[in-house]
């Protein structure tokens, strides 16, 4: 009986213990697991520069191109090209502008026909024609080069020169002559009684048309009919076409 109950006490002890272990000692794998220092950046990695910027330059850091260097011959034209009311005779007539290809204002006897190798054309009509007072017309054709534009200024020479003599009539005449504006400047006379030519009488009454060219561009002035001497019309239409040459300074190779 002695040795039986000291069996059950000491069951009894190693019961306790068993639970005591279970309860308070860590698991070894759990241990294990929780004791595995956490991952942290290896010294080469945090040691590793960073990159260097390209040697080569940017898409965003070429340069970029100078708008204000001309790309060939300015080829539009604005309505700014015409000579302003107060500068066309007369200043109090009518003023009608329009745009597109035309003939070239010269009397219809010479026939000159219009610039059909032009890209572009602005005109200008300025007057009535009442009381005698002649109508004053400026017309501008822009080409596609000055090659062009030299092709045109020949070609109205060369078409003046062909119709200069007596006129339609039978009374006035046609003269051509040189004119100091621009490059290859002409200007065609007509004189309504044909004295000019006879005895060089700049105050018989007739009227001047002239062209000029500067650059790619080409430009007539023209004082037509009325009754003003030849000397006059002369004077005030190379004067306009002067001022007209002016106006054309954009379409100036060698600049203003």
């Amino acid at each position: 009986m002695r040795t039986s109950r000291t069996a059950v006490i000491a069951v009894a002890a190693a019961l306790v213990l068993a639970g005591c272990s279970d309860s308070s000692s860590p698991d070894p794998e759990a241990t294990s697991q929780s004791a595995e220092p956490t991952a942290s950046p290896s010294a080469t990695e945090s040691a590793e520069p960073t990159q260097e910027p390209s040697e080569e330059p940017s898409e965003s850091a070429e340069p970029t191109e100078d708008p204000t260097e001309p790309d060939g011959p300015v080829t539009a034209l604005p309505a700014t090209v015409l000579l302003p009311q107060a500068e066309l005779f007369p200043e109090e007539g009518p003023r009608t502008e329009f745009e597109g290809l035309v003939d070239w204002v010269f009397p219809v006897s010479c026939g000159v026909g219009g610039p059909e190798t032009a890209l572009v054309m602005q005109s200008v009509s300025q007057g009535d024609g009442t009381f005698e007072v002649p109508v004053g017309h400026h017309q501008v054709a822009v080409f596609a080069d000055a090659d062009a534009a030299v092709a045109e200024a020949d070609r109205v020479t060369a078409a003046l020169e062909a119709c200069a003599g007596p006129g339609d009539d039978g009374q006035s005449r046609l003269v051509t002559e040189p004119v100091d504006v621009g490059a290859q400047g002409v200007a065609l006379v007509v004189d309504y009684y044909g004295v000019l030519e006879a005895n060089g009488d700049e105050g018989t009454l007739g009227y001047v048309t002239a062209v000029t060219r500067r650059g790619n561009a080409v430009t007539l002035v023209s004082s037509e009919g009325g009754e003003s001497s030849v000397g006059a019309s002369r004077e005030r239409v190379v004067g306009e076409l002067g001022a007209a040459w002016d106006l054309l300074c954009d379409f100036d190779s060698a600049g203003c």
